[in-house]
């Protein structure tokens, strides 16, 4: 992970911590009784807006070669550093900051240009990241209704990408319009998407289907790709920054948790039962394990995918060659964040290219135009 992603991800944990702070302090004033109305002089503040202290850091930052993405590293570095973050000196000094102030002006502005866009993937897309993230604050949806609008938008569309978004959502729950989802709708609007079949073959075996299990296996090792869609989130999510610092960094702080909550989702283990060592004696069996090995190492869009294409490989041939090749890119992808020792929003804006060639092509693409890429195949 980059400086910048770490003190950006500072950034993420404490706005949610502050998000449910606020959420809280409704809760504790209704215990409180109110106190006697008292009728006070207004008393003029020297206390500078937020705005104004924005303006007043960009102008003292002015031909010093930093921005605000540097103060943001800067001052998450000194918080982890330091005293504890929850701290409450800590939290009122990072409220504070001119960085702080400008990413949380970022935040709101790509969550309304999400929710506004005329692309009903990033309406999606907003209703997954659920900003403000805390059920309690000022406009934040439950976590129920944020599954049944997700459900509703996947009912009513076929795009692919709303569709699994919904679908790994709803995964394990049967209420809140998620009952109405289905793998087998999945793979229909998905075509030669291996991800669907997986799921198929996981309900198949569920249900001691063995010809369910066999369709399942067919289309999977007959798929075009394996679209685990791991990072596709992030590109409306970044095409909705304006550029500015503020911006720049919101889009790699909220690309950075979007990350974080898709690779939570669970993947389909009865993939790695139907081809382990006991199945695969089965002539047909094995040579279906061995295709849709080749569908995961060839044309997966996510490191995980390749490395479970290579993992299957090795078991069933023997052959560790391709697991090294994901290994070297894998070395390569992460000297590629953590190259950045001095941290601008130029070098912030480089990074969110590079994540959205990943999510546009898959981190090969990404990685093909990356110094030295060469080396690692």
């Amino acid at each position: 992970m980059s400086w910048t992603f770490a003190g950006l991800a500072l950034l993420v944990a404490l706005w949610l911590m502050l998000r449910e702070r606020h959420a809280d302090a409704p809760a504790a004033a209704a215990d409180r009784k109110p106190a006697p109305a008292a009728s006070k002089p207004f008393v003029a503040t020297s206390e500078p807006t937020p705005r104004a202290r924005l303006i007043a850091a960009q102008d003292q930052l002015r031909g010093t070669g930093r921005d605000l993405c540097s103060l943001a590293a800067e001052s998450a570095a000194s918080a982890a550093s330091g005293t504890r973050p929850d701290d409450p000196a800590t939290i009122a000094a990072t409220q504070r900051s001119p960085s702080f102030i400008a990413f949380e002006a970022g935040v709101h502005h790509i969550d309304n240009a999400l929710r506004a866009s005329r692309d009903p993937y990033a309406n999606a897309v907003a209703i997954w990241l659920n900003i403000p993230l805390d059920e309690q604050a000022e406009g934040a949806v439950p976590e129920a209704e944020r599954r049944r609008q997700l459900a509703a938008l996947a009912n009513a569309t076929t795009d692919p990408r709303i569709y699994a978004l919904a679908f790994r959502t709803c995964r394990g729950s049967s209420e809140d319009g998620c009952h109405a989802l289905s793998a087998r709708r999945w793979a229909e609007i998905d075509a030669g998407n291996a991800m669907p079949w997986a799921f198929l073959l996981e309900e198949a075996a569920t249900r001691g289907d063995v010809s369910g299990q066999e369709e399942a296996m067919f289309h999977m090792a007959a798929a075009r790709r394996l679209a685990d869609r791991e990072l596709t989130q992030v590109q409306p999510v970044i095409g909705s920054s304006d550029g500015s610092a503020g911006d720049l960094m919101a889009a790699e702080g909220l690309s950075t948790m979007a990350i974080g909550i898709a690779a939570a989702w669970p993947w389909p283990k009865a993939l790695f039962r139907h081809c382990n060592a006991a199945a695969i004696v089965e002539a047909n069996r094995a040579q279906l394990c061995a295709k849709f090995a080749d569908v995961m190492f060839d044309h997966s869009d996510s490191f995980f995918g390749r490395l479970s294409g290579a993992s299957l490989t090795r078991r069933l041939t023997g052959d560790a060659s391709r697991g090294a090749t994901v290994n070297a890119e894998l070395t390569l992808w992460n000297a590629a964040w953590a190259r950045t020792r001095e941290v601008t929003c130029d070098t912030v804006k480089g990074q969110l290219i590079l994540l959205t060639q990943a999510a546009n092509g898959g981190p090969q693409a990404a990685l093909q135009a990356l110094p030295g890429a060469s080396a690692a195949r």
